[in-house]
């Protein structure tokens, strides 16, 4: 329990260090603004269930926020559209300044995999009928072994690769 505590604080310390760095950076420059250098990110052609990666990189930025999430990286991973708000603000924080982009995905594909089927070849399973143990107390126990596969074995076939080359001396060769 401690060490949970222990470990926020030091996430807390590192995230407050390196905010403070970035502001003394950027009080000694001319321009204080915050400048779009790029923003990155698919938001046509996706599935419900598409993963996103959103590279942005932001002069003069100390931090960024996206919904309740705080962060000092320069990318952001989605990894499950159905999980994620399809409208959201990156917030951009610099030197008592901040820029708010709107960013909006609307997933317009659809997979259908209804159709798809799973078929195996060279399987055999063998099952056998286990008998179930009542034993006094009520309770049942199932006497079950591991099951058994024969796989076959994987051959692999070999090509000769034969190559002609006309023979020569160095002295047809000079």
């Amino acid at each position: 329990m401690f060490s949970h505590y222990l470990k926020y604080i030091i996430q807390n310390l590192h995230f407050a260090s390196v905010v403070i760095t970035r502001f003394f950076k950027v009080l000694f420059r001319r321009r204080k603004g915050i400048q779009l250098l790029y923003l990155d990110y698919a938001a046509e052609h996706l599935f419900d269930n598409s993963n996103i990666l959103i590279n942005y990189r932001f002069a003069n930025a100390l931090y960024y926020k996206f919904g309740n999430h705080k962060t000092l990286e320069k990318q952001l991973k989605i990894f499950n559209l159905k999980n994620f708000e399809k409208e959201f603000d990156l917030i951009v924080y610099g030197f008592f300044r901040k820029k708010i982009y709107r960013l909006k995905f609307e997933p317009q594909l659809q997979f259908d995999n209804a159709n798809f089927k799973t078929s195996f070849r060279n399987l055999n399973l063998k099952l056998r009928e286990q008998p179930v143990i009542v034993p006094k107390k009520g309770f049942i126990r199932l006497n079950i072994k591991k099951p058994l596969t024969e796989i076959p074995e994987i051959q692999i076939q070999r090509r000769q690769i034969r190559l002609k080359t006309n023979n020569y001396n160095q002295n047809e060769y000079i």
